[in-house]
């Protein structure tokens, strides 16, 4: 096989000439009668020699040619110096070149065969058995008839070389279903490959107009299509879309094409060109598979053990629901890991070993049959599994499918590795296990006299980044030091554990009536569990500050459960996070409540969807004239048992778990609706849709809001999608290729509540950001002397819109003063109780719009 240079190499100096070997000999033949020379030699390097090609012995063909060494000889002159000539006693200039000898040389002349990057590939020798005086006129001659050959080597190369890679590129194209367009402006000339033309079952070479090219397109997409080739020859935008089309022969086919512009010298448009690929079995195969994958999943999560598939490299494919709540994993965290995540110590270091013994010996002895091991949690707490392992294949991919089942309950009296182990091997404290143990009997004993208990969770702060920065061993030494120092200070009447992650449970050992509980001394403890210089530790000299966050509450033990004041403590912990580092929150009797509600609304929020309970609200956008170009979408929550519950309660709370994403699917929908009812009456309204950083960050969002907008029939560019600056930075290379990838199929962006988050505007201007939105906090700032003093935040952030040159709304618009000092400012658009309040959807579609 030729290479890809553009210029010949040795290689295929070789093959050319042997191809075209008559034409050389010929020609050499017609010079030699002329030169005279009894040899004369057409020969390629070959590493430490010249393997000779073609040999003309006076005017006769030599047929036994052999290579000719070049070290010692004048082909290696003239490989370093160029054209050489020996007029006479070449042999006694070379005299270990055995080949002069033999044929009883006198002169010698020969000029190097160079290729179009000046490397010298081969060379022409003419050797004579007598002296030759005039030998140096012979050297012009001799050099161009060198370099006629080179030249021709050059024409030839690249002759063929263009045959193959035309045959090739109808070839490839015919394989991968491929085709090219060209389109010159200037002419208005379009030209198809023959493999576009093969997609459209149109005759090859048949005359093709823009017009003849759109008539193809599916009505559906059309209107894309037509506005990606208009942006195209307007603004020179490139594009890369999936579209239908409808062939000659009435077939419809799924098609991906792109498109792009060529300038010439001037900086004008030259042609428009780019690819047109068939894709419909693609398109059929991904909507099988798809659907495969849900019917499988839906039954996988139906059986009531865990089934985890596992790649032959160890890399978990997928799992069901509950292998999920038993490992105590989201999806995102588990799906991509290895399944070494799941095994405790030595079992988790050993598994790439025993694997690999396995696929060399095939010998296995888990294979096939069930056996019961430790299994890990998240939390790292580990439980004993019956596991029941097969092998099998995926799309030829060997993979191993497992069935876990829990049998920790099973077990537990006789497990004394496991669940009698109450010692934390790190800070050697009691552990969680031995706390819930003493906790249950405490809170028996305090119930059965009506005594209260108070319970305190310190957890660690930041303590993934104290890993990373430290390393685990010098994390869990430093965690270790912490420990030691508080069990010192908490003095006779605390117990204190090791509790889950990196945090401590501090339990009062005495219990008190109402009327005493002052004895607890609440304060003390708690201000000298969180004194920062406990957290001061020495690591080989070093000196490290760590901190950490507090919760705490005094329980009524007749009125709870143990996993009742746990909940408490993790939500009283959770909130002294908002002030770390060394956050502090104390539950009283009205944060019971709180937390009463908060998980009420946590259990209904997960079955809203099902039962229907969501309403789809929409806030008009409005421009300087008042007239509604957009909507905002906005979900309200009427629930059976609890009323309306403020999206302000719910949201926060539904963010916390895939819930949220089950919400925006939701939105979506119910918009997507709406926007089809606003088309069938002849309206061009967009709809804003919050995004949640959750629900972006989904490896299968683009394709499922692709195929969302495809099944309702919705042009993408009517929803704008709704980042907040939070969201951006969840996985920004993650969302930032999902945004690009949506953009290029013409969804816009907006970025909701912007300037109360983190956005970094190294990366901000990078994104195909199409708004900002001013949070209502900034506007507010507004009023009857900002027309005097400014509202400097709100002024930066419509200046920042224009540089990035997207569009600037206002939220929380409700005065005219407000209204007037943003028209003044340039804001673009508006939004807010000034123009209307958030309506149900129904309402809009009785109302006079457009």
């Amino acid at each position: 096989m030729f290479t890809h240079n553009a210029v010949f190499e040795e290689a295929e100096f070789s093959r050319l000439v042997r191809a075209n070997k008559q034409v050389f000999v010929d020609e050499l033949l017609e010079y030699n009668a002329s030169l005279k020379a009894d040899f004369l030699l057409l020969g390629v390097r070959n590493e430490n020699s010249v393997s000779v090609l073609v040999g003309i012995q006076q005017q006769t063909l030599v047929s036994d040619l052999s290579d000719y060494p070049l070290q010692g000889s004048p082909c290696e002159e003239v490989l370093q110096h160029g054209v050489c000539a020996f007029s006479d006693s070449v042999r006694s200039h070379f005299p270990s070149d055995k080949s002069l000898q033999k044929i009883a040389a006198e002169a010698y002349l020969g000029a190097g065969l160079f290729n179009e990057e000046g490397r010298n590939v081969g060379i022409l020798a003419a050797i004579f058995t007598s002296p030759r005086p005039n030998i140096e006129e012979h050297k012009p001659g001799f050099s161009a008839n060198a370099k006629l050959i080179a030249t021709r080597l050059q024409k030839y190369y690249l002759e063929f070389r263009t045959i193959n890679n035309l045959s090739l590129l109808d070839e490839v194209s015919s394989l991968s279903k491929t085709g090219a367009w060209e389109y010159y402006p200037v002419e208005d000339k379009l030209f198809w490959s023959k493999e576009t033309y093969a997609i459209h079952d149109i005759s090859y070479k048949k005359p093709v107009s823009v017009d003849d090219a759109l008539s193809f397109y599916s009505q559906e997409s059309i209107e894309l299509v037509e506005h990606t080739f208009a942006e195209l020859i307007k603004h020179n935008t490139s594009y890369d879309i999936e579209v239908q089309i409808l062939s000659a022969s009435n077939v419809k086919k799924w098609v991906r094409t792109s498109g792009k512009h060529e300038l010439d010298e001037e900086g004008n448009v030259r042609r428009y060109f780019g690819a047109f690929e068939d894709i419909t079995d693609y398109k059929k195969t991904m909507i099988l598979s798809e659907e495969r994958a849900g019917r499988i999943q839906n039954i996988l999560d139906n059986i009531n053990d865990a089934v985890v598939s596992i790649s032959a490299k160890g890399i978990i494919k997928q799992c069901n629901d509950i292998t999920l709540s038993m490992f105590g994993y989201a999806k995102n965290e588990l799906v991509g890991q290895s399944v070494e995540v799941l095994m405790p110590e030595p079992y988790a270091s050993n598994h790439s070993r025993y694997m690999a013994n396995y696929e060399r010996t095939g010998n296995a002895k888990i294979i096939g049959t069930g056996r019961q091991l430790p299994a890990k949690r998240k939390d790292g707490s580990v439980f004993q599994m019956e596991l029941s392992l097969s092998e099998s294949t995926d799309l030829g991919e060997k993979i191993y499918i497992g069935v876990v089942r829990d049998i920790s309950e099973r077990i537990a009296a006789q497990d004394t590795i496991y669940n009698l182990a109450y010692t934390d091997s790190v800070t050697h404290l009691r552990n969680s296990q031995w706390f819930q143990k003493e906790c249950k009997d405490l809170i028996l004993r305090a119930a059965i006299h009506h005594e209260y208990m108070h319970i305190l969770l310190l957890d660690m702060d930041n303590m993934a980044q104290i890993n990373t920065r430290l390393g685990y061993n010098n994390a869990n030494n430093a965690l270790r030091a912490i420990a030691e120092k508080l069990l010192f200070i908490i003095g006779h009447d605390y117990h204190i554990y090791k509790f889950a992650g990196d945090s401590f449970i501090v339990l009062s050992k005495k219990t008190y009536k109402k009327a005493d509980i002052h004895h607890f001394n609440a304060s003390m403890i708690e201000n000298a569990l969180i004194n920062p210089r406990h957290y001061d530790v020495d690591l080989s000299g070093v000196n490290v500050s760590m901190s950490a966050s507090l919760g705490s509450a005094i329980f009524e033990a007749s009125k709870q459960n143990y996993e009742r004041m746990i909940n408490v403590l993790e939500n009283a912990v959770k909130r002294a996070k908002k002030s770390a580092p060394f956050g502090l929150c104390h539950i009283s009797e009205d944060g019971m409540e709180e937390l009463d509600r908060y998980l009420a609304i946590k259990l209904h929020l997960r079955q809203a969807v099902a039962k229907d309970e969501l309403l789809l609200a929409l806030q008009p956008q409005v421009n300087h004239s008042g007239e509604t170009t957009s909507f905002e979408a906005l979900v309200r929550w009427h629930s059976a048992e609890l009323g309306v519950v403020s999206p302000a309660d719910f949201i926060s709370i539904a963010e916390e778990s895939h819930v949220i994403c089950d919400i925006g699917n939701w939105v979506i929908d119910e918009t997507l609706n709406a926007l089809k009812r606003f088309i069938a009456r002849g309206l061009d309204l967009c709809v804003a849709i919050n995004i949640s950083a959750k629900q972006i960050v989904l490896p299968d969002f683009a394709s499922s809001l692709i195929a969302r907008i495809n099944y309702y029939g919705i042009p993408s560019q009517m929803l704008i999608l709704e980042l907040t600056e939070t969201a951006l930075v969840v996985d920004i290379e993650t969302v930032k290729n999902t945004m690009n990838e949506l953009a290029n199929y013409g969804f816009r962006f907006s970025i909701d509540d912007f300037g109360t988050g983190y956005s970094s505007l190294a990366y901000l201007k990078e994104l195909p950001i199409s708004e900002l939105k001013i949070d209502k906090i900034f506007i507010d700032d507004i009023d009857n002397n900002s027309a005097k003093k400014g509202a400097p935040i709100v002024d930066a952030i419509i200046e920042m819109a224009r540089a990035l040159n997207v569009t600037s709304i206002a939220e929380g618009v409700e005065t005219q003063e407000q209204v007037d000092y943003l028209t003044s400012k340039g804001c673009n658009r508006f939004q807010g109780y000034y123009f209307s309040k958030p309506q149900f959807v129904q309402h809009w579609h009785n109302s006079e719009l457009g």
